[in-house]
């Protein structure tokens, strides 16, 4: 005679019907399901996507030769921005979360190319922060002035101007980028006469050039040349202070205006942090000025998971702006012009307890 545990055994166990159904369904709609999210991820997306990452600090990416790291400071954040692959998944994704923003795709885009031009604005912007930082401390090394590439056949200045001059200065007024340069030349009407000093070669030239109307750009009157920036061909070989900025695989220029105030700490004798947590971002000219960037959105929201303090926001381009519309209560933003408007704020902030 059996036992009740025997009997037990032998019955076992028998999924109801309607049971099996149900798992029978939900199993063929997680497969559905899987194979689209497979398909979505293969089939590329005509978007550019952002999302946030959390602020890094500055202090690992740069060396400085005789200026260690000192311990018991506060620290420059820099920001950036997280970029996954541009696929139909991801862009799903993207639109279904707030902090993600999307951009269309340039034509004739290429992911190659994108990604090697945002190395090559990261190198720039390093190279700018390290002469600016240095300039800051009195070196004479951001006087490196516009750099005529070409001048146009309908410029009535090709006997005045010659491709590889450097243009110093115009009116008497300095020009160490192409900014200013644009800045001092465009509104005016053609016919306008400009006083131009510039360097050929080994001789320093006062010249006087005119504007005219030009045939494409959108400008009233130009001077019919195009230009560079006069920083990649003069670069020094060797600085007077050894420094380095390795910013790894984050590309693009908007972490100037950090990695300069990183390099200025090293440098300097006193904790230019208070010891606060600041973060920002902001690309940075060689006269300081500090310009826009994209991904203000999510480039904030990195430096509060990174509980920063405080956040250099730069108010050309209306990314000040941007910023007040997603900032949180725990961090303060500061709006930022130049390289002093951050130097001067960081002298009024009082010391953290």
């Amino acid at each position: 005679m059996a036992t009740t545990a025997n009997r037990r055994w032998r019955i076992g166990f028998r999924i109801p019907p309607r049971v099996e159904r149900i798992v029978n369904i939900l199993s063929i709609v997680a497969i559905v399901l899987l194979l689209a999210m497979i398909a979505l991820w293969k089939i590329p997306s005509k978007y550019l996507i952002y999302l946030p990452a959390t602020a890094e600090a500055v202090n690992p990416h740069l060396y400085v030769a005789g200026h260690p790291s000192a311990g018991g400071r506060g620290q420059f954040l820099f920001t950036f921005v997280a970029e996954p692959d541009s696929n139909l998944l991801e862009e799903l994704f993207a639109r279904l979360n707030p902090d993600a923003s999307l951009e269309p795709e340039p034509p004739s885009f290429s992911a190659s190319q994108y990604q090697q031009q945002n190395v090559q604005l990261m190198l720039s912007s390093e190279q700018t922060a390290e002469l600016v930082a240095l300039c800051h401390l009195g070196y004479n090394l951001c006087d490196t002035g516009v750099v005529i590439e070409q001048v146009a056949s309908f410029s009535k200045d090709t006997k005045v101007l010659k491709a590889g001059d450097v243009i110093v200065g115009v009116n008497g007024t300095k020009v160490a980028t192409t900014e200013q340069l644009s800045s001092l030349i465009t509104g005016r009407p053609a016919g306008t006469v400009f006083r131009i000093t510039l360097r050929r070669g080994d001789k320093t030239l006062t010249v006087h050039a005119v504007t005219t109307r030009s045939p494409t750009a959108p400008h009233p009157a130009v001077l019919g040349v195009t230009i560079q920036q006069g920083l990649a061909q003069q670069f020094p070989s060797k600085l007077p202070i050894d420094m380095k900025i390795n910013a790894g695989n984050i590309g693009g220029p908007s972490a100037g205006l950090m990695f300069t105030l990183g390099l200025l700490e090293r440098l300097s004798p006193t904790d230019l942090t208070k010891g606060y947590s600041i973060a920002g971002t902001g690309t940075i000219a060689l006269d300081g000025t500090v310009g826009a960037i994209g991904g203000i959105k999510q480039k904030v929201i990195g430096a509060e998971w990174a509980h920063a303090n405080y956040f250099f926001a730069p108010v050309d381009g209306g990314n000040y702006t941007d910023a007040k519309k997603v900032v949180g209560h725990g961090m303060t933003l500061v709006p930022v012009r130049t390289l002093d408007d951050a130097l001067n704020f960081l002298k009024t902030l009082p010391a953290k307890k």
